[in-house]
């Protein structure tokens, strides 16, 4: 699978922390985000996709800054989250998430996720489904 550049930055920042955690010999990558836009109030389920989850331990998930909520390992390939409200400034703009393990280790996904100024837009500016 030939990666874009934006996936094999991340797998490359991915795969040095996950190096220096004792992960499994294929390490810990991001594919994508689903979805990638949500409502401003929370409460949407996101499912972030990608290998080598469950060497990551105890997660927090942070978008923007703000704390997600029902965080999980679903299993080896898959994060689940719940978005938390949006800052009013967060609107419409491209959020980082941040993955933060319990052994202080971290993963920032740069603009991955963006709240919808219009709570009917499905899109929120990009396909439903982000490659990262």
């Amino acid at each position: 699978m030939r990666l874009g550049w934006r996936q094999g930055v991340m797998a490359a920042v991915v795969a040095v922390s996950a190096g220096s955690a004792g992960c499994n010999k294929g390490g810990t990558f991001y594919e994508s985000l689903n979805p990638s836009a949500g409502r401003p109030s929370g409460g949407e389920e996101v499912r972030l996709r990608g290998g080598g989850f469950r060497a990551l331990g105890n997660l927090e998930v942070r978008i923007g800054g703000k704390a997600a909520t029902n965080v999980g390992i679903a299993d080896d390939n898959t994060v689940v989250f719940t978005t938390p409200e949006a800052r009013e400034g967060d609107i419409g703009h491209p959020l980082s998430i941040y993955l933060l393990t319990s052994e202080g280790r971290s993963v920032v996904l740069r603009n991955a996720f963006t709240y919808r100024r219009n709570p009917n837009d499905s899109t929120g500016g990009s396909d439903l489904q982000r490659r990262l």
